[in-house]
């Protein structure tokens, strides 16, 4: 049997072939990336170990029931302090990608682009932060202690179906958007059962461009300051203190009703921010004797073509621990 090789076209990878000249392509060394690679939200909530598979915790919600009685008849009712148990069940994040050992090392040895093969390895780890970005958020599940997808149950669905007194509320059009953020922050801090310490307003920068143009027309002055390294937010002055408006990409925006809100009209979106108490967020995670909070990389080898397999894993979950009111979520409804 004779097998006929087929020609390549040589020409073809010149730009210009005449008298003096041979023109062949070179391409810039730096590749144009911009890509998205993290969250800012995952790297202010703190991650203890988890207890387990479930992750648990207790919960208290209420303390003893004091009275006021005649002090020469001191006459009572026992009552007792309420503590709940709460699981939180761990999650499972992945990316894989498989690079071939011929074309690694063709790479390599043009050495145009030697640095592709590590900056394609550590993006499989950026990957599952992107992922797990997503899903701080609008993850899927709907319930802690009973899952009912495998992404975790994201901070809007924890929050907004807590059913506390002062945990949602709707900024609706030609309301201001300034105002209803502060009361709502407000409402937080007056609570008499709880000692409440929001730290942060997260919402998505599209919102946040809203608060910067209503704050320019009323012309109200936001303090802007630091922070972390390269990130500058603006301030809001409130009952709890300035918190922070930070930007987080991955908050959705919503046409729909979600969250406990009502659809808006039509043209209309649910623009969500959320007041967060960010010492009461935790995203426990396994690492078994490694602890580490990271998400990990494990290269399992070669398959039967040479190529080598790397995987990035991480094992956590997310946990907003007194949604019902530690925290609170606002839509505002905007075109």
């Amino acid at each position: 049997m004779r097998i006929e090789a087929k020609s390549m076209d040589l020409s073809a990878a010149s730009d210009f072939l005449g008298p003096g000249a041979i023109e062949v392509p070179i391409f810039e060394k730096e590749i144009v990336d911009v890509v998205r690679r993290g969250s800012l939200a995952l790297q202010r909530f703190k991650a203890p170990r988890a207890t387990g598979h479930p992750h648990r915790y207790f919960e208290q919600t209420a303390i003893a029931t004091a009275v006021a009685v005649d002090p020469r008849a001191l006459a009572s009712s026992p009552s007792s302090p309420t503590r709940v148990e709460r699981p939180a069940f761990i999650k499972a994040v992945i990316a894989q990608t498989n690079i071939s050992m011929f074309d690694k090392e063709v790479t390599e040895q043009q050495g145009q682009f030697a640095g592709v093969v590590a900056k394609d390895v550590d993006d499989v780890l950026n990957a599952v932060e992107v992922k797990r970005g997503g899903m701080l958020w609008a993850g899927s599940d709907t319930s802690m202690s009973a899952p009912t997808t495998l992404e975790w149950m994201g901070a809007l669905a924890q929050i907004g179906g807590a059913g506390g007194s002062v945990n949602t509320a709707t900024i609706a059009l030609g309301s201001s958007i300034i105002d209803g953020l502060k009361t709502q922050v407000a409402n937080l801090k007056a609570q008499v059962g709880f000692v409440v310490r929001p730290t942060a307003i997260y919402a998505n920068p599209l919102l946040l461009d809203m608060i910067d143009q209503e704050a320019k027309a009323a012309h109200i002055e936001l303090r802007t300051e630091k922070i972390t390294a390269g990130v500058t937010v603006k301030f809001l002055s409130t009952q709890a203190g300035d918190l922070p408006l930070i930007p987080d990409e991955y908050m959705p925006t919503d046409t729909a009703a979600k969250y406990g809100f009502n659809a808006p009209a039509n043209g209309y979106k649910n623009y969500y921010a959320a007041i967060i108490s960010e010492d009461m967020t935790e995203i426990p995670y396994i690492s078994g004797k490694t602890d580490d909070p990271k998400p990990r990389l494990f290269q399992l080898g070669l398959i039967g073509n040479l190529a080598g397999q790397f995987v990035g894993v991480k094992f956590d979950t997310l946990i907003i621990k007194g949604a019902a009111y530690a925290h609170a979520l606002v839509a505002v409804v905007r075109p």
